[in-house]
């Protein structure tokens, strides 16, 4: 499923009222009467609906739902936030439907005094549409504020937002307090992207869909440039059964570089993570101390040593590695940000093409190694490339304050995709995966993943994915979706919502298989 920004969902409502001939009225209708049948379906015990109308088109799906709930006999009553006289059409003809029909309708404009808001049985919030930017103001904004402060009332009725909770933009930075919070938000077509990633999807409460009629070309357009990363995505990502003519080099060979000392148990995830989606080989790079401690602990894995010492040595180290091709690097779990990683760091990401690397992730401190030598202007040319920055490295690598990535992560993310020419995997809730254009954002996982060596597990994931024959995002997405699917496994079998890394890595199997 595609999820978009207002401009686009317009162009969607454009085409289909201008050019496919769909009446705007009809699409209005649609919505509205699936906001009332989600409302009697859902909250079935409720006698009663206050029904809260703006006066663009998002009131006038209001008007509609309040005809509808009425019709069933739920006594409704309409409050117009703003100047009636500013209705658009098509909300008009159904506000005079819901007045000929018997509905009750106020005014809830400037100066009328607020609602007693906890009579009702279900409050319906249809004040302020997609296209809102910036902050509400006048009746929308106390009636906003006063339907937030009743939150934490016992028995306060239940919030629906038509399409979008007021005051919350389609995409773009969100400031928290100025957005309306519903219970459930039921947006019309396809999801808005506020709704689906944080920190707007703490608005939402429960998100539906509702199929309005669009054409099914418009809602999966290529043109729209964002989708959700899901169970179909993972399915092309996966692919069929293997060829049962294969064999291990067939299967891709990974290299990875980290688990310097005192930070094995990174590497060690990381390698355990690979080889449990699947994989020919595995192979780690790593310190002599390291090596002693890694070797044998996951017997499939070849090691090997990168000796301390100067430039040139690590040099000649890397240059003389086994004559087999790798198609894949992994590197920076567990590294550290010393002298010795950073040159480590940079020799093999100059050796990779020598090496066969095809793509490249990078991860923990490898990112760091990355920015340092972009900010000196030493940008090597990497082979295809994934990154796999959390908020605190995204903002070293970008410059862009941690607070600012948090509000408005996908562009945030955009722009490290193309500030560094790498598909970006901004880890937090609902991640964000892009290639600076084209993104998804993935729709698996909770707080509980959390934890220490999550973000190993996740390079793990990705990188084995890396070897498989989709593009570069698509695995990335695939990664991401894996290991939130993997993390909700793990504590399904259990009743709370604590994970060790350890037990995302033991659920994938599962996870991949639930996925045919």
């Amino acid at each position: 499923m595609k999820a978009v920004t207002g401009a686009e969902m317009r162009e969607i409502d454009r085409i289909a009222i201008n050019e496919r001939g769909i009446p705007g009225k009809v699409l209005m209708a649609f919505a509205g009467k699936s906001v009332a049948d989600h409302v009697l379906r859902k909250f079935p015990c409720a006698k009663s609906a206050a029904v809260f109308c703006g006066t663009g088109n998002n009131g006038g799906d209001g008007f509609v739902a309040a005809y509808w709930l009425a019709r069933s006999g739920i006594d409704v009553r309409v409050f117009i936030v703003g100047d009636s006289a500013r209705l658009t059409p098509d909300a008009a003809v159904y506000l005079g439907v819901c007045r000929t029909s018997g509905v009750p309708v106020e005014q809830a404009g400037e100066g009328a005094a607020l609602p007693d808001l906890m009579k009702w049985g279900v409050i319906i919030d249809s004040m302020i549409g997609t296209g809102f930017s910036g902050t509400p103001r006048g009746a929308a904004a106390a009636l906003i504020g006063a339907i937030n402060a009743q939150r934490p009332l016992p028995g306060r009725p239940p919030v629906v937002a038509v399409d979008i909770p007021s005051g919350l933009p389609s995409e773009g930075p969100i400031e928290t307090g100025t957005a309306l919070i519903a219970d459930t938000t039921i947006t019309m077509g396809l999801p808005k992207i506020s709704l689906v990633t944080y920190p707007g999807r703490k608005f939402v409460g429960e998100l539906e869909i509702a199929d309005i009629g669009f054409p099914n070309d418009l809602v999966e357009s290529d043109a729209i440039l964002t989708s959700m990363a899901d169970k179909s995505l993972a399915r092309t990502v996966l692919g069929p059964d293997k060829d049962p003519d294969t064999y291990k080099y067939a299967e891709g060979s990974l290299l990875l570089a980290g688990g310097f000392d005192g930070m094995e148990g990174a590497i060690i995830m990381c390698a355990r993570a690979a080889l449990e989606c699947g994989i020919g080989l595995v192979s780690l790079l790593t310190t002599e101390r390291a090596r002693s401690i890694i070797a044998g602990k996951i017997p499939e894995m070849i090691t090997a040593t990168i000796p301390a010492g100067d430039e040139a040595l690590i040099l000649e180290t890397i240059g003389a590695l086994p004559g087999r091709r790798y198609d894949v690097l992994v590197i920076g779990p567990g590294m550290g940000r010393s002298a010795y990683s950073r040159v480590v760091f940079k020799s093999l990401i100059e050796k990779a093409g020598a090496l066969g690397i095809k793509r490249i992730l990078i991860d923990g401190d490898g990112l760091s190694h990355l920015s340092a030598l972009h900010a000196q202007g030493l940008n090597p040319a990497l082979p295809e490339a994934v990154l796999t920055p959390h908020f605190s490295e995204a903002s070293v690598m970008t410059g862009a304050s941690v607070d600012k990535i948090r509000k408005d992560r996908l562009a945030e993310a955009k722009k490290c995709s193309q500030t560094y020419g790498a598909v970006t995997v901004l880890k937090g809730p609902a991640t964000i995966i892009t290639d600076g254009s084209k993104s998804y954002i993935n729709t698996t996982g909770g707080p509980a993943l959390a934890t220490a060596g999550s973000g190993d597990v996740l390079s793990g994931i990705i990188g084995s994915l890396l070897l498989r024959g989709a593009p570069s995002l698509e695995a990335a997405a695939c990664g991401a979706y894996l290991h939130g699917l993997a993390g909700d496994i793990a504590v399904s079998r259990q009743s709370a919502e604590i994970l060790k890394s350890t037990d995302i890595i033991g659920a994938l199997r599962e996870a991949i298989a639930s996925i045919y």
